[in-house]
């Protein structure tokens, strides 16, 4: 893992992901989880596997030192890193140790990134030619970012495999609306619309806030509010742009939170404006809770929003129609209710926690 075990959300995804594999290779392997501090007050409660004190990240001598007793000591033979280029890590130290590397990617990229020619051979030279920068395996969380990894990086055929993101759907279901909304503290006659994410500036937080402006503006008669939840540098920023737009009694800024279930819970509609998203664990989830979703049509959201079913995918700057189709919902219950169900049994077919946790524990298990 990047950060210290009481960073959460997104990380405990990815977290507890690790660990349903984990449970499909204890009788062949002891599993550890690395953590680069355990602070005593961890976000995420492992089950199947075991957490240290270890910095996989670190390529100074004293973390190359760290690493290699570790290894040494536990005959470690297989690391999986999370969203970590190959000379980011000391990928020679483990390969002279005889550790094989996986890599879970799971960042976002631009798509309209593009490399002049010189570079473009050069990447295929050194990648697909001479084999080198790379791991063992790359597991691509979307058909995007496989794509990506394929055409743009370069990297063989062989060693990039699609592996989905998928949903606890036995944790994220849906639930009592008011009993939600009472537990948070939230109006109960309000259509709430919920925005989950990192606060970094390509989640377009600040968008959405017009949005929603816009979107009382059209409807007055109409009480709605608004849930962002998250954390980062830029929400003090997109509070007070709040306050600026006469937002600041129907904006509710929650802050990082550990769980998120009351949250999708208790909303109408969940909307999500990132220009760059290779998956995006908060709209499955949302759906998984049984509420629509309304997004810009990065290529994550356009893979796991069925548009007119399950939600909307707008086009990536087109901030009218996106709030044209709030609008949709917020006009029409029985729409909202309906594109809800469709999502939780989408979510619940299509991206499987019990799937990806399987296929997981079998790509590790190639190189035991």
């Amino acid at each position: 893992m990047r950060y210290p075990d009481d960073t959460g959300y997104v990380w405990n995804f990815t977290a507890a992901v690790r660990d349903r594999a984990s449970a499909d290779l204890r009788e062949r392997a002891n599993v550890y989880m690395a953590f680069p501090k355990l602070t005593g007050n961890p976000s995420y409660q492992p089950k199947n596997l075991q957490p240290v004190e270890l910095d996989c990240y670190d390529t100074s001598p004293a973390g190359r030192a760290a690493i290699e007793q570790f290894v040494r000591t536990h005959d470690v033979k297989v690391m999986v890193f999370m969203s970590a280029l190959s000379n980011t890590v000391c990928l020679d130290l483990l390969r002279r140790l005889g550790v094989r590397t996986i890599n879970t990617e799971n960042d976002s990229f631009d798509p309209r990134q593009r490399d002049g020619a010189i570079k473009k051979v050069a990447k295929f030279l050194l990648r697909r030619v001479l084999r080198m920068q790379q791991h063992d395996l790359h597991l691509a969380n979307s058909v995007a970012q496989e794509n990506f990894l394929l055409n743009y990086q370069k990297l063989p055929r062989d060693k990039v495999v699609l592996m989905r993101n998928s949903v606890d759907s036995v944790k994220f279901h849906p639930g009592d609306r008011n009993e939600a909304r009472a537990q948070l503290g939230l109006d109960p006659d309000r259509f709430w619309i919920l925005a989950v994410s990192q606060a970094r500036p390509e989640k377009r937080v600040d968008r959405l806030l017009q949005v929603v402006r816009d979107v009382i503006d059209a409807r007055p008669a109409k009480r709605i509010g608004f849930i962002y939840v998250g954390d980062g540098p830029p929400a003090a920023q997109w509070k007070q742009q709040a306050q600026e737009l006469g937002l600041a009694d129907v904006c509710v800024f929650a802050g990082r939170q550990n769980d998120l279930v009351p949250y999708y819970r208790a909303a109408d509609l969940l909307v999500h404006a990132a220009e760059r998203e290779s998956f995006g664990n908060a709209i499955a989830e949302a759906m998984a809770c049984g509420i629509p979703v309304v997004a810009s049509a990065a290529l994550g959201p356009k893979e796991t929003i069925l548009d007119g079913k399950t939600g909307a995918v707008i086009g990536l700057d087109d901030f009218a129609g996106f709030t044209q189709a709030v609008l949709r919902y917020v006009d029409d219950p029985e729409m909202t209710k309906m594109h809800g169900n469709y999502a939780r049994a989408h979510v619940d077919t299509a991206y499987n926690v019990v799937r990806q946790s399987k296929e997981f524990a079998a790509h590790i298990a190639r190189f035991l």
